[in-house]
């Protein structure tokens, strides 16, 4: 039985390696991908092969989806493993906490696009690495842009200082937590220390928070009304960027690459993963978020997406909405 099973595996391996051979180890050498095992290449190299093989049905009709994928350096990890690793946030319970609902403003017209990233409200892309901590990058994000906007200069705020201090609170450092949970810790901390002094290490540590490093502070947190993308879009247009949460559970999401995102498999409610709208606009006449994300340059459109605007709105990206105050 083992001979056989040993024969079966070497036919196996056989056969992957005929299959887009140079394109994989292009693939590995460019993501600084190794294996422990020839057996665990092979299963990767499977995977891979069921990942390319989706991006490339899904290309043959971008032109229908209106946006198209490209392999990434998710493509050796199962649907399982992704969800595990990444999706892992965890939405607010705003209602029951008593934070602020925000309130549009009464007879304003607002711009037709906007793009905070022009207006020195938004930092680099971040990449989270294999820290399960978007909450984090997401509230960093929303701090830094009602920083910079208040204090007309950018400051790359410390998420490590999160992962490893807002663990009282709730969160569970690179195992998940959620956005306001991130920002009530700074606000009770008195502060968050920038990035140049507590650096991203992805992995918790113990807290290591000091004051004389502290980069931008805030006084609470305001949530956008439940569901409500002219809410939301209220708030990016006259306060700055918001702190958001969608569901990217799906393998468009996770290979993305440019247009606008428009997808009826994800979900409004089932929201695990949080990231930062930076604005909005149209594009070959769909209205779209501008999303900042944490997975690096490498991903999506140089580390953003453009995930459409007033669709029954779509993947939750209204659902678990807020930005911080100073």
């Amino acid at each position: 039985m083992r001979s056989i099973l040993f024969l079966g595996l070497i036919g196996l391996a056989a056969a992957l390696n005929c299959q887009f051979a140079e394109e994989w180890h292009s693939w590995k050498g460019s993501y600084g991908k190794s294996y422990a095992s020839e057996l665990e290449e092979l299963e990767r190299h499977s995977v891979w092969l069921s990942s390319r093989k989706y991006i490339e049905e899904h290309n043959a009709h971008s032109d229908v989806f209106g946006y198209s994928l490209a392999m990434n350096h998710f493509g050796d990890m199962s649907e399982v493993e992704f969800k595990d690793a990444f999706l892992t946030h965890e939405p607010g319970n705003y209602t029951s906490r008593g934070i602020a609902t925000f309130k549009a403003p009464q007879g304003m017209k607002y711009v037709d696009s906007i793009d905070w990233r022009t207006k020195g409200a938004v930092t680099s892309v971040k990449n989270q690495g294999d820290c399960g901590a978007s909450y984090a990058f997401a509230a960093t994000g929303t701090m830094e842009g009602a920083n910079a906007l208040s204090n007309d200069k950018q400051v790359s705020l410390s998420e490590q200082n999160i992962i490893d201090c807002s663990v009282p609170y709730g969160n569970h450092g690179c195992s998940g937590g959620d956005t306001y949970t991130a920002i009530k810790y700074v606000v009770d901390n008195g502060g968050i220390d920038t990035e140049s002094s507590y650096s991203f290490r992805g992995k918790q540590s113990s807290c290591q928070y000091n004051s004389k490093n502290s980069g931008a502070s805030a006084t609470g947190a305001v949530g956008i009304p439940y569901g409500s993308e002219s809410d939301l879009m209220a708030a990016v247009a006259t306060v700055g960027p918001v702190a958001v949460a969608v569901d990217a559970n799906t393998n468009a999401f996770r290979f993305y690459q440019s247009g606008v995102f428009d997808s009826s498999t994800c979900s409004s409610t089932k929201l695990n993963h949080a990231m930062l709208v930076t604005g909005y606009g149209s594009y070959n006449g769909k209205d779209y978020w501008l999303v900042k994300n944490s997975w690096g340059k490498y991903w999506g459109d140089n580390g953003y997406i453009m995930m459409v605007r007033n669709k029954y709105n779509q993947c939750g990206i209204a659902s678990d909405a807020l930005y911080s105050m100073l």
